[in-house]
């Protein structure tokens, strides 16, 4: 009687449960690259007081109004309100906030939860080829940050003669969430 018949098997199990691991992993690492890892909890209004929260105190922001994101603002057909605050219509988010500049200057930080399964690499390059930095009438934005953490998306822009380092700021308080 010859004994590696069992031995075979068990070799061909092993290597099948193997091969399902290298399957799952691959899947999961796809899938976390996609969204670039982590999500974070909360809503997008709530991240964002995380955000400046977690700024230095020394870092000087102008006084800011949020304006809730959505796909039609209120009113039907009426997107060229998304384009004016991230650059370019049909992103595909959830939820969204902009927060702005109250009084003057160039600053605009929008966050966008995307939807699952999005092309959150697309959104971004669509984002930053087409948002308007001059959309002010008197200012014009020269730093422009388009990021993400997990399924939220950030735009920022600002003037750095005006708020020297407020974007690379926000960008960390947001990389740090």
């Amino acid at each position: 009687m010859k004994r590696s018949f069992p031995m075979k098997k068990l070799t061909a199990v092993l290597l099948c449960f193997t091969l399902l691991a290298a399957l799952f992993t691959a899947c999961k690492t796809a899938s976390d690259s996609n969204t670039g890892g982590k999500n974070i909890e909360g809503t997008v209004e709530e991240i964002m007081q995380r955000i400046y929260d977690n700024l230095d105190e020394s870092i000087q922001k102008p006084m800011l109004m949020n304006t809730p994101l959505s796909e039609d603002m209120g009113i039907q057909n009426d997107s060229y309100r998304i384009e004016y605050f991230i650059g370019a219509k049909n992103i595909p988010f959830i939820e969204g906030v902009a927060s702005e500049a109250a009084i003057g200057g160039a600053y605009s930080v929008c966050l966008l939860r995307m939807e699952a399964n999005a092309d959150i690499e697309k959104a971004k390059t669509d984002i930053k080829d087409n948002v308007d930095p001059a959309k002010w009438i008197c200012y014009i934005a020269d730093s422009v940050i388009v990021d993400n953490v997990g399924d939220l998306v950030i735009l920022i822009m600002t003037n750095s003669e005006t708020m020297p380092g407020l974007g690379e700021a926000i960008q960390d308080s947001f990389k740090n969430l």
